[in-house]
């Protein structure tokens, strides 16, 4: 069985670093995941118990899927996600920023359009040269209480005008807490859908929080926190995978290092303090280098960071 990478073992480690934290606020099981001995797992991701033991646990109930390559990463979840949108059932696809939402979401966009499922013929092309045409999965990021549209809510497209505005209907799954609570289409200007749509293929956690899917994919690179980690790993309510590149996988295994797996539980940024007897050995010049915030895992599951 494969030892949790350093990196890995931080990002199933807790979203919330502090005990105190966790003793005033105590994590409950998820109410949207049916199966409880998952549901416990996902406890012991908040709250950072034995990240080797959790890892350990995803890979025995095949939740984390290897991949030989970046590219392959981008492929497998290219294909899984635009199957699932031509049989009509909702997932969920999680990636660390907006940058590789946009690049999965065109990779899944361009399956969609040759299965015929999306109309490339006539479409409006977005400030940020997103094409969206009749079919399109999208998603509004700027409220607008003349429109009834809110940041974050998800639509399809059922109409495109010749001047750039767009029909859409409510997503077939919409969350309970957003906008579109009703069956209305609305109407969206070519203004509007310019600046403030874009692909809803993909998303980042922010995007996702709160959703229940019934199957959910978790991209994770070399920006994936702890926090994004747990909600992307948590959206599915039959299915939640976790996709990494093989070679991350061996060149970042260290078992047995107590020092690393310590510092990768609790995270570099913590004071020192915390691990007296478990931090490195440094030379008096030594430069003290910390990694940027939340780049943990080594490299990018073929998607470009912020």
């Amino acid at each position: 069985m494969p030892c949790a990478p350093t990196s890995l073992r931080r990002q199933l480690g807790a979203p919330t670093d502090t005990a105190v934290a966790r003793r005033i606020n105590p994590p409950t099981r998820p109410k949207n995941i049916p199966d409880t001995e998952y549901a416990e797992l996902t406890l012991a991701m908040r709250t950072g118990e034995d990240p080797g033991a959790v890892f350990d646990a995803l890979v025995v109930r095949g939740q984390i899927r290897l991949h030989p390559t970046l590219g392959a990463v981008t492929e497998a979840l290219a294909t899984e996600a635009a199957e699932c949108h031509r049989e009509g059932r909702p997932v969920a696809v999680v990636v660390d920023t907006r940058d590789q939402a946009a690049s999965l979401g065109a990779a899944i966009r361009g399956r969609l359009v040759a299965a015929g499922r999306v109309d490339d013929a006539r479409v409006v092309t977005t400030r940020a040269g997103q094409r969206i045409g009749i079919g399109d999965r999208i998603a509004t990021r700027r409220n607008d209480r003349d429109l009834e549209v809110a940041n974050r809510d998800t639509w399809t497209v059922v109409a495109v005008s010749r001047h750039g505005a767009l029909v859409v209907t409510p997503a077939a799954h919409v969350p309970e807490t957003v906008t579109p609570s009703d069956s209305r289409d609305r109407l969206l200007p070519a203004d509007y859908v310019n600046r403030y749509v874009e692909l809803a293929y993909a998303s980042t956690a922010h995007g996702v929080q709160g959703d229940t899917v019934p199957a959910a994919h978790l991209a994770m690179g070399d920006s994936t926190g702890a926090a994004t980690a747990y909600v992307g790993m948590t959206r599915g309510r039959q299915t939640n995978i976790a996709h990494l590149v093989t070679e991350d996988i061996t060149a970042r295994v260290r078992c047995g290092d107590r020092a690393a797996g310590a510092r990768a539980l609790v995270g570099d940024d913590h004071p020192r303090r915390l691990l007296p007897s478990l931090a490195p050995r440094r030379g008096p010049h030594a430069r003290r280098r910390r990694p940027p915030d939340g780049r943990i895992f080594g490299r990018s599951c073929g998607l470009s960071a912020d």
